[in-house]
């Protein structure tokens, strides 16, 4: 794996943070957001020794000339590190939406690509390399744009599936873990256009302030933390398929100084990656008077007032939509779902090891069926429920989906393997508890083939 050094401090935080914030279970996998430059190839290096799941996801934005190479070089150093590696290249430029600065659009691409890897693998974290300095730049920033008591929380160590295991970590001390090992240069750290750069490059060297500033971002969070929760005793918040759903009457009861913290929460709630801008807010506040709210707040999300109730929600792009489909599978044998791309398939085969601690796209599964029965592949219907491995009792499958932060765009996308009306396995998700294998020799083999 090279010959980096190591430091105790960079291992001990690792294992702290995915004890005590990020929990992993036996056989978890992570997706480690991987540029090749010095700051993440400290973070797969610390993952991987540690022992770890770990696979490098690498995004070329083709967004200079040189992004092509730097995607090659990146490859390299994953393979002498002894990680598995995958990466796509996505020309950013073509992809941005109006209005959307080329940094935000490479960033919404780059956490979609992660997020599909992510699921693609069954991994259980993103994993990104932030540490203290990134920290500091970021409240800097948040400063210098007037942010409220939200923005200046800085970077959240768990956001959605996304995790920032080195946050109290300085760079130096990762820069230094790195020993002889060459990483990849981005020039976009040397742009003094982009204003991170120049906090990173001009403003933070003079300040010195490395502990400050971090220390007024965990207060600012425990601050939010605290509001949080007092506006989460006052509002019932519904999921919805889109987004989420509050009493429009409990909102608007809220005092003026919490309806901020309130609306930011949602967003969050929701499965929106910010809070609206000011501008939306302030015509929300200003909707909210009236008989109708409609309003929107960024990046395709949007307020709607529906009977008593406030929705916030996002429609996914249409081409994302996918139609209702069933399929009946003739066992052994395989069927094609073009809705999806994918093919499924059931065969007979002997008990491995693996088949106890699962895969993402394989299961194995005691089946009461013989050779020449049919099962059914369908997506999910309203009201659909399954056992889940080792739970207690049945659950709605909505409710299992949210809990294990499945995506909303990919919850229509998922073949479900059915016997009769019973859900046998959810891909990537959980197999149905009556169907687990338990001192057979033999089992079912579902398996998804793209």
């Amino acid at each position: 794996m090279g010959s980096s050094p190591f430091t105790a401090t960079i291992a001990t935080d690792l294992e702290a943070f995915f004890r005590d914030e990020a929990p992993l279970d036996p056989g978890d996998g992570l997706i480690a957001a991987f540029s090749g430059g010095p700051d993440s190839t400290a973070l797969l290096v610390g993952l991987a020794r540690l022992g770890y799941l770990v696979t490098a996801a690498h995004l070329d934005h083709a967004m200079d000339p040189g992004s092509a190479e730097r995607a090659a070089a990146a490859a390299r150093l994953a393979d002498r590190l002894g990680v598995p590696f995958v990466t796509e290249r996505r020309e950013v430029p073509r992809l941005r939406r109006a209005s959307e600065s080329p940094e935000a659009a490479a960033r919404r691409v780059r956490y979609g690509f992660l997020e599909e890897v992510r699921l693609r693998t069954g991994a259980r974290w993103i994993a990104t390399a932030h540490h203290r300095d990134d920290q500091a730049e970021t409240v800097l920033l948040r400063l210098m744009f007037g942010s409220g008591l939200e923005g200046l929380g800085g970077i959240r160590p768990v956001h959605g599936a996304v995790v920032r295991p080195l946050l109290r970590v300085p760079r130096r001390e990762l820069l230094a873990s790195l020993g002889d090992l060459e990483t990849v240069r981005d020039p976009t750290n040397e742009d003094l256009s982009l204003p991170r750069s120049r906090v990173r490059n001009l403003l933070l060297p003079r300040l010195e302030a490395d502990d400050i500033l971090p220390r007024i971002a965990a207060r600012a969070r425990s601050a939010s933390a605290r509001l949080e929760r007092k506006v989460s005793a006052l509002l019932d918040v519904e999921e919805t398929e889109q987004g989420i759903a509050v009493e429009r009457a409990a909102l608007e009861r809220l005092p003026a100084e919490l309806l901020t913290v309130a609306l930011a929460w949602l967003h969050r709630r929701a499965g929106a990656p910010y809070p609206a801008g000011s501008a939306a807010r302030s015509e929300l506040v200003r909707q909210l008077g009236q008989a109708r709210a409609a309003c929107d707040a960024g990046d395709g999300w949007r307020w709607e007032t529906s009977g008593g109730l406030l929705v916030l929600r996002r429609a996914p792009p249409q081409e994302e939509r996918v139609a209702d489909f069933s399929y009946t599978l003739g066992i052994p044998g395989a069927v094609e779902i073009p809705e999806i791309a994918v093919r499924v398939g059931l065969s007979r085969r002997p008990v491995e090891p693996w088949m106890f601690s699962g895969s993402p796209c394989r299961a194995a599964l005691a089946l009461p069926l013989a050779e020449g029965d049919r099962v059914t592949v369908r997506n999910r219907r309203p009201g659909d429920r399954i056992h889940p491995l080792g739970a207690d009792g049945s659950r709605k499958l909505k409710e299992l989906l949210i809990d294990r932060r499945v995506p909303r765009r990919e919850r229509d996308r998922l073949p479900l393997i059915c016997v009769g009306e019973r859900i046998a396995w959810v891909p990537g998700v959980t197999i149905d508890q009556r169907f687990r294998i338990a001192g057979e020799t033999t089992a079912w083999l579902a398996e998804i083939m793209r």
